[in-house]
């Protein structure tokens, strides 16, 4: 099992993302924490085992007007193609959604506007092991030495793509009359 990087050091980058990214936006923008999460990936796509995390966190961009939302975008994308991250989703311009992964470190972005006029920022780390490194399994006592047999050596298994390039929270889906309650 390969160590990672720790869950603060996931969380620290997850806010060094946003706020970077967040730069590229007018001085007018602010931005208001929507949510922050520690998903178990019960379901890892790169094959690892349980007991590792996702961390993320999710700002509402305020201070904009949304018919300038386009420009934002634009802002954003460029920022991302310069730091290492490739769009995989762009949804524009039938949905207001756009999607990237930086290759080097699995970290991903998204930039989602709603009906509403309201503007959505967020990253999401791939999936760590809380201390970096996985804890040791604790061993059964032995009663009698076990035989040891021999290993047999095993085709290696490719890792999947981390997850699929969309929105897990589906903002679509989701009412933003009651606060965003989805989350």
């Amino acid at each position: 099992m390969n160590p990672t990087i720790t869950e603060t050091e996931a969380r620290d980058q997850v806010e060094a993302y946003v706020r970077d990214a967040f730069a590229a936006l007018p001085s007018s923008a602010a931005r208001q924490l929507f949510s922050r999460n520690r998903s178990e990936c019960t379901d890892p796509t790169d094959n690892g085992p349980a007991g590792r995390f996702e961390i993320s966190a999710t700002y509402e961009v305020t201070g904009l007007k949304p018919d300038t939302f386009a420009a934002q975008f634009d802002a954003v994308l460029k920022w991302w193609q310069g730091h290492g991250f490739t769009v995989l989703t762009d949804r524009r311009p039938a949905d207001q959604y756009v999607f990237a992964r930086n290759e080097r470190d699995g970290f991903d972005m998204s930039l989602q506007a709603n009906e509403l006029g309201k503007l959505y920022l967020g990253a999401t780390s791939p999936c760590v092991w809380p201390g970096g490194t996985p804890e040791a399994a604790e061993e059964p006592a032995a009663e009698e030495p076990e035989a040891v047999a021999e290993a047999v050596p095993q085709e290696p298994v490719p890792p999947r793509a981390r997850r699929a390039p969309v929105d897990d929270e589906d903002f679509g889906q989701t009412s933003w009359a009651d606060g965003g309650a989805a989350f």
